[in-house]
């Protein structure tokens, strides 16, 4: 089967790549259409032998005057390329590729890669009253498939479909606490070691944002709190910004500084974090809206696993099971889950392998692949 498959940006979407190779594995042509045909991922989907065409196929939203001429230009291209079906992971990809597309008759899939746009009733309205009968979603979380639903888009076009990557074989690619982290930081092999690992988004202030998506200013508060009655534990924040956003990181840090008196402390990006997550004691993941997230990777490695209970989260981190849920924007509960969890280190230990295992399954991007391949085919009969 052909298939045009859109991704929104030339950085990170490593998922979106993983995917595609698979499914080229599986026999599927893909051609691959992002921002920018020359750099970037672009690079990576034509080394591994996918056509790439450089073409942004986005609402934009920015310079609406482009609009009109951005859609001639892309059915334009979709004539040349012929695809049996579109592919897209981002809102603002399925939005414009919807507009474009009216009266064709070729099949979209909108494989939603979290529930962020689904949890605004604007958004959620706009998604399902854009799509017409040959539009079709694959959320990559139950929570997604609820909100559709539960607005009233049709059952027969919601396919449960995660992206893999953290399950399967890449569940052993984590090594044993190394000690690498305690020793670039000069800290004593007993200091104990609260990680959150993400990059950091600025708060959107023109949403009501007060705090950042991620929730790295609830981590903060919590590691303080924690630090009253285990003054042995530190913070440890891994990751940074995101495509901008400077001026943020240096609040985090200042905010930091006051509130964890020297004991939070921010690594900037890593590449080794196959031979650092074993060293956390306990990875949080304090988002305010998430897909799987770094949950995924979390338990994947293995490590006793606290985060809140938003979006996809609850479909890997079962509460008293495989690790420990609060509600977002609840530092205190948060605070209480890492305490609970260094207390009764053994059993938290215990959950987080059951949690390694259910990602093993869960999650194998062959696996998943072959679920995206046989959604492709029922989509295909139905629309011919």
């Amino acid at each position: 089967m052909k298939i045009l498959y859109i991704v929104k940006t030339n950085q990170g979407a490593t998922w979106a790549f993983d995917l595609a190779c698979q499914l080229k594995s599986l026999g599927h042509r893909l051609v691959i259409m992002l921002p920018f045909a020359d750099h970037g991922s672009a690079l990576k989907y034509r080394e591994y032998g996918m056509e790439v065409i450089g073409f942004d196929a986005a609402l934009p939203v920015k310079a609406p005057w482009k609009l009109l001429p951005r859609i001639l230009k892309f059915r334009k291209l979709l004539a040349e390329i012929q695809p049996d079906l579109v592919h897209v992971h981002f809102v603002t990809n399925a939005f414009f590729v919807r507009l474009a597309m009216f009266s064709l008759s070729v099949p979209r899939l909108f494989q939603i890669p979290g529930p962020l746009h689904l949890e605004s009733v604007f958004f959620r309205w706009l998604d399902i009253h854009l799509a017409g009968e040959r539009d079709f979603w694959a959320p990559s979380c139950q929570r997604s498939g609820i909100y559709l639903k539960d607005a009233g888009a049709d059952p027969e076009h919601i396919f449960l479909n995660y992206y893999g990557g953290y399950g399967g074989a890449a569940c052993d690619k984590y090594a044993d606490a190394s000690g690498i982290l305690h020793r670039e930081l000069r800290l004593p092999e007993n200091i104990r070691l609260a990680g959150m690992v993400s990059y950091i988004y600025p708060p959107k202030r023109y949403l009501g944002q007060r705090r950042g998506l991620k929730g790295h200013e609830d981590f903060i508060d919590a590691i303080g709190i924690v630090q009253r009655t285990h003054p042995e534990l530190y913070g440890v924040i891994i990751g940074d910004i995101f495509c901008g956003g400077e001026y943020y990181k240096k609040q985090l840090r200042e905010y930091a500084a006051k509130v964890g008196r020297g004991k939070i402390i921010f690594t900037g990006f890593r590449s080794d974090l196959a031979a650092v997550y074993r060293e956390l004691d306990v990875a949080v993941h304090p988002s305010h809206s998430e897909n799987l997230g770094a949950a995924a990777e979390s338990l994947a490695a293995g490590v006793p696993t606290v985060s809140t209970d938003v979006g996809g989260f609850p479909d890997i981190v079962c509460h008293g099971e495989t690790g420990l849920t609060v509600p977002a924007k609840n530092p205190e509960a948060l605070a209480q889950a890492i305490i609970q969890t260094i207390e009764n280190y053994p059993q938290a230990v215990k959950m987080a392998e059951k949690g390694r295992e259910k990602v093993r399954r869960l999650l194998d991007i062959e696996e998943t692949a072959r679920e995206t391949s046989r959604i492709y085919n029922v989509i295909h009969e139905r629309c011919k």
